[in-house]
């Protein structure tokens, strides 16, 4: 049986206790409240817990209490959820992005100004709610991007290569996930939607575009071994990141590209408000090229816990190990 990597409390849970062994530490989960009491030496902190669900029945959100609707558990922070204005409008993190010379996709808030292949993206929001696309760049103008005081749309450039979330504790890159988008394979029979239902979905709304940026339509028989891209999301059926630690940082150590998003943390780092010397962590999503140019989508101050992250949140709120 595969259980999600990120949301089994069982993951989290050995990952304090390694650095609880490690550093000679206690740690204890409350079966009430799910809060992680920590001690080391003299010192005790509490870190709170966080769950995932449908509260209301339709989109998932992060909440604070086990109740009967979680669903999933994503993770312990020292501190209640964070806002700022980087994260809750990806607009605001774009311009921050671009200040700090940190790559970020073209957009348009026009639609008749878009002059490459695009998502349709909402302002606000999470989990991916609301994006349409891709499409390509001479469709923009048959498209109405929303524009009220309740949401806000525009148009952002779209980026073929891999997939990746960095998770940062105090600015210092931590975690790196890292893959390919998911892909079909062509067998010279089958329809590109037959072709999605076997790995596991149904084509979703969104294919068709997808799949006419590559020449292909749902009805198409591609040739036996052509390689498709199914999805573009970080959360999807066919994302096996979901299932098992794609944390590929250890790997990627002193390369070029683990230094580009170090450097991207580095740089975001001073716009994280707070008081100095403060222990905050975020997440920076993004989509690498072919190049290893990581192209960096928004920020994210309450995102899903990664149980590697443990390691760096504690030595930083405790102090580094002894040398």
């Amino acid at each position: 049986m595969s259980l999600r990597f990120k949301t089994n409390l069982l993951e989290h849970t050995k990952a304090v206790g390694l650095w609880a062994q490690a550093r000679g530490a206690s740690a204890s989960v409350d079966a009430v409240s799910f809060a992680l009491h920590v001690r080391l030496g003299e010192r005790a902190l509490t870190l709170q817990p966080q769950f995932v669900g449908k509260r209301d029945g339709h989109k998932l959100v992060y909440f604070d209490a086990a109740d009967r609707f979680a669903v999933g558990f994503v993770g312990w922070l020292p501190y209640k959820a964070q806002a700022w204005d980087i994260s809750l409008s990806k607009l605001a993190f774009k311009a921050a992005a671009r200040d700090l010379d940190i790559a970020t996709p073209a957009h348009w808030t026009q639609a008749d100004a878009v002059s490459a292949p695009f998502l349709v993206k909402r302002e606000r929001g999470a989990f991916g709610y609301g994006m349409r696309g891709p499409f390509r760049a001479s469709e923009a103008a048959a498209l109405a991007l929303a524009d009220g005081a309740d949401q806000i749309e525009y148009c952002e450039e779209f980026k073929w290569g891999r997939v990746a979330r960095a998770w940062y504790w105090s600015g210092r890159l931590a975690v790196l996930e890292l893959f390919e988008m998911p892909q079909i394979s062509g067998d010279g029979v089958s329809t590109c939607e037959t072709l999605l239902q076997r790995a596991g979905a149904e084509a979703a709304e969104d294919s068709a575009p997808l799949l006419a940026l590559q020449g292909l339509a749902l009805g198409d028989v591609p040739a036996a071994g052509q390689a498709i891209v199914c999805d573009y999301r970080y959360v999807s059926p066919f994302n096996p990141t979901l299932y098992s630690n794609s944390n590929r940082l250890p790997r990627l150590a002193g390369s070029v590209l683990a230094q580009r998003f170090a450097d991207a943390g580095q740089r975001l780092w001073p716009r994280i408000p707070g008081p100095p010397g403060r222990q905050i962590g975020f997440v920076l999503d993004a989509i690498v090229d072919a190049q290893d140019q990581p192209w960096f989508l928004e920020v994210n101050s309450n995102a899903q816990g990664h149980p590697d992250l443990y390691a760096a949140m504690l030595d930083g709120l405790f102090g580094p190990r002894p040398s």
